[in-house]
């Protein structure tokens, strides 16, 4: 049977359990066993071109057989912070509200690290964050995935609120494995299990409160760049698209080719011959970024041109308008001017 996730995971979701694991007296080498994966490996984990969800399922079952604990994913749940998931985490951090940054969870929810379909939504007075299983997660490991991304969910969110999430209700899609209390205490609310979707529910008024780190402009653009990875994964995870992934991943900032490279494990010459390969180059890469963005930011923002500029790395306004001109055969003020 074909599974109907469409999108494979970045390997920088196993370092976060694997520190936990660690901390429970097991080590790196134990928990990646079987994987094809070695710790030295994940220092440079641009380096693993190529991982997979039965690498990812082996992992996991690694750490259930290590610890013989059903409740692990409780407890690893608590080690993914929204900083571990790059773009998508600081465009939740600079949400203005909650209620705009579990619209982020919603849009993006595949550039966190959950196999399941997110969703927000708000019924009457209460905002419930909803995770449906899709298919394609083994029986085995259904419980572990389940615990784990509510866990995170509540508490990777932490660094973005004023306090702490007081939450109304929990659903659970599974059964009760004589463990509520368990359930109860690590979200501090009732718990109902063998639920069709699992759901985490808040009171409506904490929805529009405003967030400690917001910045509207900031969080727009941020969405922006998700947008676009988002946008690469559904076409594929070829190698051009994991040189696109690198170029985006620091909001402001375009490497040169020696940055990406060295993310790749490669040389800069090894990493030009893959690309002419493959009928691409990195300049045309950069180009390509650069359009989509400009076309972004000129077309959903009110930024100046020479912030633009700035963002897309040009060094005057005067660069980037030639630039653009160039791609699209109109200046960027025209194109605003069409597009707004």
């Amino acid at each position: 049977m074909v599974s109907p996730i469409s999108h494979a995971h970045h390997v920088k979701a196993l370092p976060p359990a694997i520190r936990v694991m660690v901390e429970l007296g097991f080590t790196a080498e134990q928990c990646l066993l079987g994987t094809g994966i070695s710790e030295q490996q994940l220092q440079l984990t641009d380096s693993i071109r190529d991982f997979t969800l039965e690498q990812e399922f082996r992992f996991h079952r690694n750490l259930l057989q290590l610890t013989a604990d059903p409740l692990l994913g409780l407890r690893i749940g608590r080690a993914y912070t929204l900083q571990n998931y790059g773009l998508f985490g600081y465009a939740f951090l600079s949400a203005p509200t909650l209620r705009q940054a579990l619209m982020v969870v919603r849009n993006y929810g595949p550039l966190s690290f959950t196999l399941f379909k997110v969703d927000f939504e708000v019924r009457g007075r209460v905002g419930v964050l909803k995770f449906s299983n899709q298919g394609g997660i083994p029986e085995d490991l259904l419980i572990y995935y389940v615990d784990r991304d509510l866990v995170g969910a509540l508490y990777g969110s932490e660094s973005a609120l004023p306090a702490p999430l007081t939450l109304l209700s929990v659903a659970v899609m599974h059964a009760d494995l004589d463990n509520s209390n368990a359930y109860q205490t690590v979200f501090n609310c009732p718990v109902e299990f063998d639920a069709p979707c699992s759901e985490l529910r808040i009171d409506a008024d904490m929805l529009d409160a405003p967030l400690p780190m917001s910045d509207v402009e900031a969080s727009g653009l941020l969405q922006q760049q998700c947008k676009l990875l988002l946008a690469r994964m559904s076409e594929g995870s070829g190698f051009v698209d994991r040189v696109r992934q690198i170029i985006v991943a620091r909001p402001g900032y375009f490497p040169d080719i020696d940055y990406v490279a060295e993310k790749l494990g490669m040389t800069s010459r090894n990493l030009r011959r893959k690309l002419d390969a493959e009928c691409s180059s990195f300049k045309q890469i950069l180009a390509e970024v650069r359009y989509q963005l400009a076309r972004e930011y000129l077309a959903t923002s009110s930024l100046p041109l020479e912030e633009i500029s700035v963002l897309l790395g040009y060094s005057t306004p005067g660069n980037f308008s030639h630039a653009f001109k160039r791609w699209h055969g109109t200046s960027p003020r025209q194109f605003r001017q069409e597009n707004r």
